[in-house]
């Protein structure tokens, strides 16, 4: 192979224009990776368990109080006088007053959506998270694959300067210094492919079994969007679930306020008796018989005097309208810093697209090409190409950052319409 010919496969690896990548493995697309999250992610299924727990406390919250039933022998003659022996059998029922129960089930009810709340919330998360790790799966990914290009380039350069020694254009040390950059950048290869394995196995984690490092598929050049921020707030304001629970987290302080004051209310118990007296004798002579009996009881409200549990619950209440109306501003502030960062992410990436990459390219051709006619250095090749290397790689950190701003923003405004 002649230098000249090493040189032009040099050129086109420098400016990123070789025949294109290997054959390699089918990767997972961003839809099909959260779709199996949302079925296997094992904190996702247990978060799932917190709504039939807090359904099955309606059913506690509906249960009645259970009637009494009692029995024994009311009096047994030990004197020896003649006393009847009597024996009584009783059922008693207590009737709860001030509507304590459908209080129960109401808050019961409301602790129930907040549950459900509370999952979409973590649901929403989940999948913020899931995708900012696909996201750095794609960096690392695009990474080493510019590192590759790069170490090849390097490499090719090597085999150029082995055969100019040859031809006696250059000296050894010019040799050696290729071969050193070569072997130094073989280094930074070997660290993206572990920074690659990292980030799928990040991705395999969030299956909730052992799948391994999953490889993936997508392209992080989406494209830039425009958002109005009114629009955004309203929105979130309406949808996020989080702001939902803690409605519900109001509506139910409200009803244990109600509660508080249904149980202020004393219960009736009715009691209902049979008596059955044995035949008596001597003094206490008298046929056998059967009686019924009744009764009424109230507690005394003495307890009334104490407001424990009422002021605990108008103070629950005006914490959870605090906690709130907090909530809401937070939801609003997060809103708009995830579209400032995301504008920014934005005019960052446009600012390599609009002639930043151009210009690292054209630097690392012309270089490559003077040195080839002896008008450039072999540090000044070097220096243009990482210089290349390192734009773009700042360039893929960019397009990291502005995918993972529009992760953002679409999460704080509870929207999802992405994919890669």
């Amino acid at each position: 192979m002649t230098a000249v010919s090493l040189l032009a496969g040099l050129l086109a690896l420098a400016t990123g224009q070789d025949a294109g990548p290997p054959p390699g493995p089918k990767g997972m697309r961003l839809s099909e990776y959260l779709s199996q999250v949302g079925s296997a992610n094992l904190e996702l299924a247990a978060q799932r368990l917190n709504v039939p727990i807090a359904e099955a406390q309606i059913e506690v919250a509906k249960i009645f109080p259970e009637p009494v039933l009692s029995g024994g022998v009311a009096s047994i003659d030990v004197s020896g006088n003649g006393s009847p022996t009597s024996y009584n059998v009783g059922l008693s029922e207590t009737f709860e007053i001030g509507g304590k129960r459908g209080a129960r089930i109401e808050v019961a009810s409301f602790q129930t959506s907040q549950a459900k709340s509370d999952l979409e919330d973590f649901l929403r998360t989940l999948r913020a998270n899931a995708t900012n790790d696909f996201i750095d799966a794609l960096r690392t990914k695009a990474v080493l694959e510019r590192k590759e290009q790069t170490q090849g380039a390097f490499q090719r350069l090597v085999e150029v300067n082995q055969e100019r020694l040859r031809a006696g254009d250059i000296g050894q040390v010019a040799y050696l210094q290729s071969r050193v950059e070569a072997q130094r950048f073989r280094g930074e290869v070997l660290a993206a492919e572990g920074d690659v394995e990292t980030a799928r196995l990040a991705l395999g984690l969030r299956l909730g079994s052992s799948a391994g490092a999953i490889p993936v598929a997508g392209d992080l050049r989406i494209q830039t969007r425009t958002f109005d921020a009114e629009m955004l707030v309203l929105r979130a304001r309406t949808d996020r679930p989080d702001l939902a629970s803690k409605h519900a987290a109001v509506e139910a302080a409200r009803s244990k306020l109600r509660l508080a004051h249904a149980n202020r209310w004393e219960d009736l118990t009715l009691n209902v008796g049979y008596i059955y007296s044995a035949p008596g004798s001597g003094a206490f002579q008298q046929p056998a018989f059967s009686a019924l009996t009744f009764g009424l009881s109230i507690p005394l409200p003495l307890a009334r005097i104490y407001n424990g549990e009422v002021d605990a619950a108008v103070a629950g209440t005006s914490q959870a309208q605090l906690v709130l109306r907090q909530g809401e501003l937070a939801v609003e502030i997060e809103v708009r810093e995830a579209l400032a960062r995301y504008r920014a992410a934005t005019r960052r990436v446009e600012l390599y697209t609009g002639g930043v990459l151009a210009d690292a390219d054209r630097v690392a051709e012309g270089t490559l090409y003077s040195y080839q006619r002896g008008g450039a250095t072999l540090l000044e090749v070097l220096d243009s190409q990482r210089t290349v290397n390192e734009v773009y790689l700042a360039y893929f950190d960019a397009l990291s950052e502005h995918a993972k701003a529009l992760v953002a923003v679409e999460t704080a405004a509870a929207m999802w319409d992405l994919g890669f």
